[in-house]
């Protein structure tokens, strides 16, 4: 029944006047790479592979994927899952849409037709929607030129230029140097650990040593006293 609707969707769409379905091109293909076709069924990926709006493309390790997208050029990065949701012609406006599963691409965005490039990139986490720019979207984004809009699902933005680099800490966006302080925990010591308690230090001072009087012919032995005592019961 989904299925039926999104058709039932794409077809208004594309019904609708003014509006043209383009197709993308795969330039060059590295290593493993695999598109999935309306039936479900993976395929491998060859240059010159004609992409239409709801192909599933996937990497594999160390391997990667160059495809046109009307005038922008798109590369998928090894380990990569992402759908081409999205590519219609209006009638001054391309739109481009992609939706980025797991992994990382890289977007140079270029007018075609002079016609202005709405380009956006969705990932579950945040979206990044461009005019005319080269960037790159993963766990970060990472802007080369131009100028980029980075949302998140509850509605913060943030507007990054060439040079910067941003990326989504919990629900927040934020440049890596700000998320790592944030990652950062602050430790409190509610006691001292008991290696580091010094030890009280007792003084003793040693007692002369008593002096015992020589015993001579002149000086007679001292006589010891008695001492009792005694108790009443």
């Amino acid at each position: 029944m989904k299925k039926y609707a999104l058709l039932a969707v794409a077809f208004a769409l594309f019904a609708a006047p003014g509006l043209f379905a383009l197709d993308g091109q795969v330039v060059t293909v590295n290593g493993k790479v695999e598109y999935q076709t309306d039936a479900g069924v993976w395929k491998p990926l060859a240059a010159g592979t004609a992409l239409t709006a709801g192909t599933v493309i996937s990497t594999g390790f160390k391997s990667e994927a160059t495809v046109k997208l009307g005038a922008s050029i798109l590369t998928v990065k090894a380990l990569t899952r992402m759908t081409l949701t999205q590519l219609v012609e209006k009638e001054n406006t391309v739109n481009t849409e992609l939706y980025l599963e797991v992994g990382n691409v890289k977007a140079e965005v270029n007018s075609f037709n002079n016609k202005k490039n709405a380009f956006s990139v969705k990932s579950p986490a945040a979206t990044a929607s461009v005019r005319g720019t080269v960037f790159e979207m993963g766990d970060e984004l990472v802007i080369t030129q131009g100028t980029v809009v980075f949302s998140t699902p509850i509605g913060q933005t943030r507007s990054g230029t060439a040079g910067q680099q941003l990326e989504l800490f919990g629900e927040a966006v934020a440049s890596p140097v700000s998320a790592l302080k944030q990652r950062m925990d602050t430790i409190v010591l509610t006691s001292t650990p008991s290696t580091e308690v010094v030890s009280p230090v007792i003084a003793t001072i040693a007692a002369p040593a008593p002096v015992i009087p020589q015993v001579t012919a002149a000086t007679p032995t001292p006589q010891l006293a008695t001492v009792v005592v005694l108790g009443l019961r």
